[in-house]
Order: C-alpha cells, then sequence, then structure tokens
C-alpha cells in the first residue's frame, strides 16, 4: 500500500506554494507556544510580576491591551491589502519585526512590568495581525471544497513543529539546569530566532496574485475605511459570515484562555520546569491529533457540523474541569491528579481543530475579492475575543480557578448557540456571488 495515498495534499495544485504559506505557519508558532502559552506567562508573573498582588490580572490587560490594536487595526488594514495587494509585503514585515521583538523579551529584568509591556504588546500586535494576514492566502492558494484539508495539514504541521519546538525546550532545561523561570531568556531568544528563518522560504516563495485596485485614485490612508464601508453596506447578504464571526468571538475567547493560561493552570495543579514541558508536549500531540480530522473530514463531513462537534466537546471538557478543580480544592491530597492529563488532551485536541476548523469555515463563506479584508475582521473578532480572557482572570484571582472555568464554559456554550444558526448552504452561496465583487 502506497503511502502517497495518505498525503493530505495529494492532487492539489501549486504545491510549492502551499508549502511556503505552511512555512510561517510553523514560524510563528515559536510564539504561540514559547511566548503565549508556555513559558512567557509563567515567567511574567513569577519573575516579572511577582510584587503585584493580582498577576494573572495584570497578565490579562497586557494581553488585552496588544489584542484592542489589533482589533483597532485589522479590519482596515485588511481592506487596503486587497486594495493594493499588499498581503505578502503586510505578512512579511509584521513576521519579520515580531522575531526580532521575541528576541528582545530576553532583556527583560524582575519588576520591568512596563519594559516587559512594552516589548511584548508590540510584539503581539505584530503576530497576530500576521495571523489575518496568513488566513487571507487560503483562498488564494486552494479551491473553496479544498480549503479544510489545506487548513487542517498546515495547522497539523504547524502543531508538528510546536512538538520540535518542545524537544528542544526540555532538553536545553535538562541539560543546562534551566528550570528556575528567571533562567528562561534564551528560550525567548531562540523563539524569535526560529520565527525569523521559518519565515524565509514565505519570502523566497510565495507569490500573491495582483488584484484590480477598484479605488485606484485613493490614497491608501482612506481607501481601507471606503472598502470597509462597502463590505458594511453589504452585510445582509454575507449575514451567515456575520453570525460565524459573532460565534467565533465567544468560542475563541475560551480558546484564548487556554493559549494564555494553560500553563498557569497546569503550574497551579503541581506541574513543574519539567513536567510543565512534557504535559504541553502530550497535549500538543493531542493538538496534531486533532487537526486530522479537519484534514480529513470538514470538507466531506461539513464546516458547520465539524465545529459544532469540535465545540461540543470542549463544553464537556470545560464542564468536567470546573467540578475537577472545584473537588481537588476543597480536598486537597484526596483527589488525584490523573484527570488532568484526560483534560489537558482533550482541550488540546479541540484547540488545534477548532483552530483549523474556523479558519477554513470563514475561508467558505469569504468572496474571493475580500479575501484580506474579511479574514482582517475575523482577526478583529479573535483578538476581541482575547479581550474576554481579562473577566476570566478578573474571576480566577477574586473567587477562583473553579468558577473561572465555568466562565469558559459559558463562553462555548453561547458560541456553539449562535452556530448552530448559521446555515452554511447559503453563506456559501452569497461568497460565491460576491467573489466578482469590488
Amino acid at each position: 500500500m502506497s503511502l502517497a495515498r495518505f498525503y493530505p495534499l495529494r492532487g492539489l495544485p501549486n504545491q510549492g506554494q502551499i508549502w511556503s504559506w505552511i512555512s510561517f505557519d510553523v514560524a510563528n508558532q515559536s510564539f504561540t507556544l514559547i511566548i503565549n502559552t508556555l513559558l512567557f506567562p509563567v515567567f511574567f508573573e513569577k519573575i516579572v510580576a511577582r510584587g503585584s498582588a493580582h498577576p494573572s490580572t495584570l497578565w490579562s490587560i497586557v494581553t488585552a491591551a496588544s489584542m484592542l490594536l489589533v482589533v483597532l487595526a485589522s479590519p482596515v488594514a485588511g481592506a487596503v491589502a486587497d486594495e493594493r495587494s499588499w498581503k505578502k509585503a503586510a505578512l512579511l514585515v509584521t513576521g519579520f519585526s515580531c522575531a526580532v521583538m521575541t528576541c528582545l523579551l530576553g532583556v527583560i529584568q524582575p519588576d520591568q512590568v512596563w519594559l516587559a509591556a512594552l516589548i511584548y504588546i508590540p510584539a503581539n500586535f505584530m503576530f497576530s495581525i500576521g495571523e489575518n494576514f496568513l488566513a487571507s492566502f487560503l483562498p488564494v492558494l486552494a479551491r473553496r471544497e479544498d480549503f479544510g484539508r489545506v487548513s487542517g495539514f498546515s495547522w497539523a504541521v504547524a502543531y508538528g513543529a510546536a512538538l520540535v519546538l518542545l524537544v528542544l525546550t526540555a532538553g536545553t532545561m535538562m541539560l543546562l539546569g534551566l528550570q528556575d523561570p528567571d533562567r528562561w531568556r534564551p528560550f525567548f531568544v531562540l523563539s524569535g530566532v526560529w520565527f525569523f528563518a521559518f519565515t524565509i522560504p514565505t519570502l523566497v516563495v510565495l507569490r500573491e496574485p495582483r488584484g484590480a485596485a477598484t479605488h485606484a485614485a485613493r490614497n491608501v490612508w482612506t481607501v481601507g475605511f471606503v472598502r470597509l464601508a462597502e463590505s458594511l453596506r453589504r452585510v445582509k447578504e454575507y449575514r451567515d459570515l456575520a453570525r460565524l464571526l459573532v460565534a467565533s468571538l465567544f468560542y475563541g475567547a475560551g480558546m484564548n484562555v487556554i493559549i494564555f493560561f494553560a500553563s498557569i493552570l497546569a503550574v497551579q495543579f503541581g506541574f513543574k520546569d519539567e513536567a510543565l514541558v512534557v504535559f504541553v508536549a502530550v497535549i500538543t500531540v493531542s493538538g496534531i491529533v486533532g487537526t486530522l480530522l479537519p484534514t480529513y473530514f470538514q470538507d466531506r463531513l461539513g464546516h458547520k457540523r465539524t465545529t459544532i462537534l469540535l465545540l461540543l466537546v470542549w463544553l464537556v471538557t470545560a464542564g468536567a474541569f470546573a467540578l475537577f478543580a472545584h473537588l481537588r480544592l476543597r480536598s486537597p491530597g484526596t483527589v488525584p491528579a490523573w484527570p488532568l492529563w484526560i483534560f489537558g488532551n482533550l482541550i488540546g485536541f479541540g484547540l488545534g481543530s477548532l483552530g483549523s476548523a474556523n479558519r477554513a469555515f470563514v475561508g467558505y463563506f469569504t468572496p474571493e475579492s475580500r479575501t484580506a479584508e474579511v479574514f482582517g475582521l475575523w482577526g478583529m473578532v479573535f483578538k476581541l475575543a482575547a479581550v474576554l480572557v481579562v473577566p476570566f482572570a478578573l474571576v480566577k484571582d477574586r473567587l477562583g480557578t473553579p468558577a473561572s472555568l465555568l466562565v469558559l464554559a459559558g463562553f462555548i456554550l453561547i458560541g456553539l448557540l449562535i452556530t448552530l444558526s448559521v446555515d452554511e448552504r447559503r453563506g456559501a452561496e452569497a461568497a460565491r456571488g460576491g467573489t466578482g465583487a469590488g
């Protein structure tokens, strides 16, 4: 039996283009993993904000500030990129800028909260808005009926890269004795170098088809607002896309909670140093498995059904995790820790699959002439969702972890209910009808 038949991109055109696009997914994985999920949140709480009474709240405010900037910039930046065919240029500028600032995180010393904010906020801004430009290439690189497998495969490759990063991190920690968070600065530099290196194939190979400028006489500072206003006036034509974006706001809040607080929660329940890295590594493997669902089944099962299935898994997991946290905190030492591995794996599975599935779902509803603009709105929604980590953190600091996990479950439930109202066929027809729209 030939293994080639299991290759998800088998038979697709533009293989070199797709792989150069995937390379950027691999590149920014270092920021997602090392900076936003694994090490920097703990470094921030234990070292940078060690004198604060509410370090979780402080961390959530810093992340929310960067996301608010993305919320303000994303829709207009996307509209300008579509009008001027600047998607690739914007992707490269954000990628290389983020790589440099990620390296600079290595200079932060204890109690330098303001310096940490001044470096992290623009770095996370560049990373986050770059994700929008990256996603906007999906409708250009693949046919609409292949979005699920292309997006899912790219997500799987990125998770595989994350696993490599985790092995490097754990091995370096053990070999050089870098278990103390105050000695994690070299990992931030490694993250930046990785980001820079894997952006180079995107620079060299990826091409952007040049579209016709519909407002060529307008200057760059006004054209984005003009195109965005045109889209907003036509929102009724894309009501299913609008509903999907609103649903994404709420379950995106749940995803951001996991991204920004996974390591903090793991440390709270006893995972430290190498054990923390191993725990995140196991979750990452689950994420790789999770991406296989959209890769192999989403285009056949349907975008809506896939999303609902994944949201149900997350909802049950969040509720069970809240109950576990309540029992463990009420009776310390009597409740075993092994359920954490189950919750962690289910969360990792959901994070990998839901992120990929959502990107493909939005792409399925996106007119070809407005890819950067729509994914700018998508980015705005997901970054606005990150602001909702603030209520999670406030509840966690004041009422405890079990209550905050119920907040997480509430976000997912609202997203699920709105997703149920989306009409997949009507949304796809609207996108095809607007493909040639200027």
